[in-house]
């Protein structure tokens, strides 16, 4: 073993969700982890507050904890007041911690908030370990980010704004590990289900009766629904196809290790045993349903994509053994050097040992730099502002351009904030009537929507509020701020720069109605 990477003195706390199976991936994290000497200490976090009427006998930590909270009282302490479940929870570990880990982003949001109130030395890494940055992550407070590749996590928040450190680690899998196939002799082709939709079905599979399937053994991996996968049982005995299929829960990686080539619409954990293996891929997607990890791919050539079924046929025989882009593409995937649970094992260790990042510190208070003489003949194009508080002259039609697509992204705003209202109340009401019904499962899988549909009401109220902050400032007579012009930057179309340049107000003025109404009631702040 490699002793470099030896970490017998640090003390990692693994949090995931209490009651849920512990994910593969995350148990090979935990692994190499302790294969590299770390001692790892598992911390299930329920979803909400332990029942505290419930007749149960405390534990020790718990004795300690209410005796201090009692002579804190008694002190008339600040302390006396009763501390937050979670950093009750986190006080049962005893001893010291140097990283707390979670690859689960909804566990994470929940916990590492309160994590430095008990080890205020403690690095919160967060663990991604696919291709596709999972976006609940961008609400997550994390010191260090492990991704497969650097490019994945860029644009997470904290990333970009200076407050948490990006490494590269994982993607969460088995390297080098045992591969399986149907026949040794033929090559085999695995055909993955996991995103499509039913009405995928009959086409992927009449796609399939064209490409020769008589060259290769056919497997499919199920897709977890039983209407697809009935589908899938059902329906390709009538194009002519043979093959097998991996039995629920069985372990498919093995499987598709041992294929030369993976179609279909694959999940990311199949997508990240594919690229970790160098099997070639092909993904059977319109541009609207491609997700962030599969654009990630296809951007860098690992991965190549059938828009629609009748160039499926093509795009798999290009991928198989002799075909015309399988050198392509298996060059591609070697050019991510994707690493494995030991790398993001590693990645986590480093955190731990350089601690946490420094205090991010903004600009705002910083003394305004003297200008020179190329300072007011040239302008900075990119890269950061030159500071919050620095004001920004800006022409009255440009600011009049700006103020209308800030507007009419309001209105979009507030239109998806009503749908989503109106979800969030029906989903409310069926776990009412769930719960009525005596129907507890069914009302847990209620409980979930409500939980999502109340985070996505919450970030368009934000939403809502930044943009209406941006009006007003655009509305006024008042300089803009250098912050303000790059929270504007985005609404900036090549339909809005094309009719700046043509000398006319943006087409969205004349083209909604509610933009008109809009722009002549602020009319008189612009022109006083």
């Amino acid at each position: 073993m490699d002793t470099t990477t030896r970490a017998d003195d640090l003390r990692i706390l693994a949090i995931t969700a209490a009651g849920d199976a512990l994910p593969r991936t995350f148990a090979r994290l935990v692994h190499a982890l302790r294969d590299a000497g770390a001692e790892v200490i598992p911390l299930p976090m329920p979803s909400e507050a332990p029942d505290a009427s419930r007749d149960a006998i405390p534990s020790v930590s718990d004795l300690k904890r209410m005796a201090q909270t009692f002579v804190n009282t008694l002190r008339g302490d600040e302390g006396g007041r009763a501390e937050h479940w979670i950093v009750s929870q986190l006080r049962a570990v005893q001893g010291r911690i140097d990283a707390v880990i979670a690859s689960d982003p909804l566990v994470a949001r929940s916990v590492f908030p309160h994590v430095l109130a008990v080890w205020p030395n403690t690095v919160r890494v967060a663990i991604d370990g696919d291709y596709h940055l999972d976006p609940e992550w961008q609400d997550v407070v994390f010191d260090d980010l492990v991704v497969p590749h650097p490019a994945v996590g860029q644009d997470a928040t904290r990333v970009r704004e200076g407050h948490a450190r990006l490494r590269t680690g994982g993607p969460l899998v088995a390297r080098d590990a045992s591969t399986r196939r149907v026949d040794e002799a033929r090559p085999q082709l695995m055909v993955s289900f996991a995103r499509l939709d039913p009405g995928d079905v009959d086409p992927l599979l009449f796609q399939l009766s064209l490409a020769r399937p008589e060259r290769f053994d056919l497997l499919f991996l199920p897709s977890g629904r039983a209407g697809v996968d009935e589908l899938v049982r059902t329906r390709a005995g009538g194009y002519g196809l043979r093959g097998k299929r991996t039995r629920p829960g069985a372990d498919s990686e093995p499987w598709i290790r041992g294929s030369a080539a993976l179609i279909g619409h694959p999940g990311p954990d199949e997508v990240v045993v594919a690229v970790t293996a160098g099997v070639p891929m092909m993904i059977f997607s319109p541009e609207s349903r491609l997700s962030a990890g599969d654009s990630f791919l296809l951007e860098r050539g690992a991965a190549v994509r059938a828009e629609v079924p009748l160039t499926i046929a093509v795009a798999t025989e290009g991928i198989l053994p002799g075909g015309p882009d399988r050198e392509r593409v298996l060059q591609a995937l070697a050019g991510l050097e994707p690493g494995s649970s030991r790398t993001a094992a590693d990645a986590v260790l480093e955190a731990a040992r350089e601690g946490r990042p420094p205090a991010y510190v903004a600009p705002t208070g910083e003394a305004a730099p003297e200008r020179s003489a190329l300072d007011d003949e040239l302008e900075d194009i990119g890269g950061p502002t030159a500071g919050t508080g620095a004001t920004s002259p800006m022409p009255k039609r440009l600011r009049r351009a700006y103020l209308s697509e800030i507007i009419l992204q309001q209105g979009q705003v507030q239109r998806q904030l009503t749908k989503a209202a109106a979800g969030l109340a029906t989903w409310r009401h069926r776990v009412s009537l769930a719960r009525t019904a005596g129907d507890a499962v069914l009302a847990d899988k209620a409980a979930q929507r409500v939980d999502g549909l109340s985070r996505m009401v919450e970030r368009l109220q934000l939403r809502e509020r930044e943009l209406a902050g941006l009006r007003d400032r655009f509305a006024s007579t008042q300089p803009l701020t250098e912050a303000d012009r790059a929270a504007a930057a985005s609404f900036m179309s090549v339909s809005t720069a094309t009719m700046l340049d043509r000398g006319d107000a943006p087409e969205s003025a004349f083209t909604k109605l509610e933009i008109e109404d809009k722009l002549a009631a602020l009319k008189r702040k612009l022109d006083p």
